[in-house]
């Protein structure tokens, strides 16, 4: 349903529906409970909106939280107490990594609240805002609606999340779902308007540290994917010839075949001739940038200093100076003009893509399995890589163009990517998913592999079947028993789950590997197994770097 001409009132449910729909949203994630389903009735009402089914609220966080990477916004709905509860993980890990989530939590009436009912969902106790304030350590804004400022508040926490590109929280009490609100505050879109002075002085600030500077390079991070701005920073540093790094939780923002991309930059750590560069630039502009243990290389970065321009969401800073209220895109703006003005610099050579592994004919190793997906990933596709091995195997590869990677390098919570297929799906369903996932985390959320084909999703999965969790095998005690996970049947586990449309191959062998992403390419209208059987002990290069540098700052 949408608002007809000269309406003047809908209901709570309804102009959160249309707020979210004007926000980009199709979607809705999460489950159902006794305290939303007024609200999920009510949200059903409105025209352009799709409820999608998960197994629990843990998976449709996740599957959010990689529709919201795409779309700039998703909206998670559960129940309150134990449905936001379950969730709170795949939150939190919304806040870690900058995407913008609106949970909507659907919450007993406020009468009940009033009297201090003894509701089930509830301690029994009669406090009912302990669950809000939970949600106000990863939220970047917390509304239990009132009757009084309904729709404010619907807008105060859509336009929090899309601004701060951060999860919001929205409370609706089940006797507040159906109230009717001023449908005429539709017509006014939620945007943020920038300061002018604020940016005048941002750019005079920045003019004054680029004067004179002769090796500029920019240091791509991940919320540049989240606003959405690959293409304006790629076009600021093609205007002023300026190279630029991306970091591993911005790897796939911007085409590594370009000829102004230097490198992944973790420190030390990945990339010696992509450290060595932000190490003699003598400007360096970190773009949306966390440099957290892993990211860093084990701190192994160099630091911001008085040549570090630092763009954030909401905040420009440069060098030493004072935090502008400057929003990243507008932010990406001010240094396209001033990077225009200067004379280019001469690309940076790199190195071209590694050449194939000869197959051989023995047991498949991680070596061989990560040189055969690189010489098989089509452009065009979404790969998801989730934490662990297949994280680390895929930060190696040199990603063809148009291709969009989704990992989890700062929240790095196991069992991520395979609920993120579905939102994946969803939010880019002319981008086929291609995930990468250990079985040890694919045991955590597997249910998903049922939503995502009852979607209509069609992804390439590769599972990679080492027996465990081989990441903890490499960081420590490679043999105890808790780094091992209980065998599955996957190809019968799989058929159960995802029903007659799995297509299904084991690869014992690089060449088994090869033949099976090539049936699994041609093969679009199937959705895709592959199961990779590897030895336990047998890790990636970088995952071998990674345990090395953590080994070492351990000791």
């Amino acid at each position: 349903m949408q608002p007809l001409p000269g309406t003047e009132t809908v209901t709570v449910a309804e102009y959160l529906g249309h707020r979210l729909l004007q926000a980009g949203v199709e979607h809705l994630f999460g489950v159902p409970g006794d305290f939303n389903l007024t609200l999920l009735d009510g949200l059903a009402r409105v025209e352009g909106l799709t409820w999608v089914r998960s197994p629990n609220e843990l998976g449709a966080g996740y599957a959010a939280d990689a529709y919201a990477r795409r779309r700039g916004l998703a909206a998670l709905v559960t129940t309150y107490g134990v449905g936001e509860l379950s969730c709170f993980n795949a939150v939190a890990g919304s806040a870690a990594e900058d995407v913008p989530v609106l949970h909507v939590a659907g919450s007993p009436a406020t009468t009940a609240v009033a009297r201090g009912v003894l509701l089930h969902h509830t301690l029994a106790d009669g406090v009912f805002d302990r669950f809000s304030q939970a949600y106000a350590q990863v939220t970047v804004v917390q509304e239990t609606l009132t009757a009084q400022r309904a729709a404010e508040q619907v807008d105060a926490a859509v336009l929090a999340a899309t601004v701060h590109r951060r999860p919001a929280y929205l409370s609706v009490p089940a006797d507040l779902a159906e109230l009717p609100v001023d449908a005429t505050r539709l017509a006014t879109p939620l945007t943020a308007v920038p300061s002018p002075a604020d940016v005048a002085a941002f750019g005079a600030d920045l003019a004054g540290l680029l004067a004179g500077a002769e090796r500029p390079v920019l240091v791509v991070g991940h919320l540049v994917d989240r606003c959405g701005l690959a293409g304006a920073v790629l076009a600021a540093a093609v205007a002023g010839g300026v190279p630029f790094v991306t970091t591993l939780s911005a790897k796939g923002c911007l085409d590594e075949d370009h000829p102004l991309f230097a490198g992944t930059y973790a420190g030390t750590m990945v990339d010696a001739s992509a450290a060595a560069l932000v190490e003699a630039a003598d400007v360096v502009v970190h773009l949306g940038v966390v440099m957290t243990d892993v990211l860093s290389g084990f701190f192994t970065h160099r630091p911001a200093d008085a040549r570090t321009v630092r763009l954030e969401a909401t905040t420009a800073v440069v060098g030493d100076g004072p935090a502008h209220a400057v929003g990243l895109a507008d932010a990406v703006g001010v240094l396209a003009e001033q990077f225009a003005a200067r004379p280019a610099a001469a690309p940076v050579p790199r190195p071209g893509p590694p050449a194939p592994l000869e197959l051989g004919v023995g047991p498949l190793t991680q070596q061989a399995l990560w040189s055969v997906v690189q010489d098989w990933l089509p452009s065009g596709t979404a790969l998801l890589a989730d934490t662990g091995t297949s994280f680390w195997g895929a930060a190696g590869l040199r990603l063809p163009a148009d291709t969009v990677f989704v990992g989890q390098p700062v929240w790095n919570s196991i069992g991520y990517a395979l609920p993120a297929v579905l939102g994946q799906g969803l939010a880019d369903p002319g981008r086929r998913p291609v995930l990468l996932i250990g079985d040890g985390a694919a045991q955590m959320t597997v249910q998903d592999l049922g939503s995502t084909a009852a979607a209509g999703v069609r992804p390439v999965v590769v599972l990679l079947n080492n027996a465990g969790y081989t990441i903890e095998r490499a960081l420590q005690s490679p043999t105890a028993g808790y780094n091992d996970v209980t065998p599955w049947d996957w190809h019968g586990l799989a058929a159960a789950l995802v029903g007659p449309s799995l297509s299904y191959h084991l690869a014992t062998t690089a060449a088994e590997l090869a033949q099976a992403l090539k049936a699994a390419g041609e093969d679009t209208a199937s959705f895709v197994l592959v199961e990779a059987v590897l030895d336990p002990f047998d890790a990636p290069p970088l995952l071998r770097a990674l345990a090395e540098r953590n080994s070492a700052t351990a000791g």
